[in-house]
């Protein structure tokens, strides 16, 4: 593992949306933290990454982290292990290989697939998904707890499906309260996590 410094805008993403909630309020609690602690969560949190074209480093999690403190004036971030280096390989064929293993999510905010091309270049690019904030927030209440790449987003969509974007924008309690419910319904069942009712 590597653990060094690296600029936040010099690491590609490898999604399209995050969730802005989340986001707001991870940088809130990292305000908080004494020096330790934040160099503590640096080196926990330590972004895993690709090798791809041009040597770019895209980062395979912690996206809402590398946001995060780009939010509190913080320009980088720890490197975390190299998961592989594909940088040998044309840019379509990169995407294709990322996609087979999990290791990215070239789906929009309403759940539309897009190109590859559409997943922006930059962190602070990102644009927000309000489902997956909700997602975040019931991860280990509504549904368990795994290590599924992109889990949140799954359920995300899934709930997406069932309210409209101005549930959650007016009555965010009422939407999340809600949200738990569909988790137990056996529509769900498929879902990584799906605990029943």
């Amino acid at each position: 593992m590597s653990l060094e410094m690296v600029k936040i805008r010099k690491l590609r993403p490898t999604q399209m949306t995050l969730g802005l909630r989340e986001v707001s309020e991870r940088a809130e609690k990292m305000k908080k933290y004494s020096p330790e602690k934040f160099q503590k969560l640096l080196e926990d949190k330590a972004a895993p990454y690709v090798l791809g074209p041009g040597g770019d480093m895209y980062i395979v999690d912690h996206h809402h982290l590398a946001r995060a403190l780009l939010a509190i004036d913080q320009d980088e971030m720890r490197l975390g292990e190299q998961k592989d280096d594909l940088s040998h390989l044309p840019v379509k064929s990169f995407w294709l290989e990322m996609e087979r293993r999990d290791f990215c999510w070239p789906i929009d905010a309403d759940g539309n697939r897009r190109p590859y091309a559409a997943i922006p270049v930059g962190i602070e690019d990102l644009t927000d998904n309000i489902w997956r904030s909700m997602a975040r927030e019931l991860r280990g209440k509504a549904y368990k707890n795994l290590d599924t790449p992109f889990q949140e987003f799954m359920w995300g969509d899934y709930f997406r499906t069932f309210m409209s974007r101005r549930l959650i924008e007016t009555s965010y309690k009422d939407a999340v309260d809600l949200a738990a419910r569909l988790a137990r319904l056996s529509e769900a069942q498929d879902l990584p996590g799906y605990e029943g009712a």
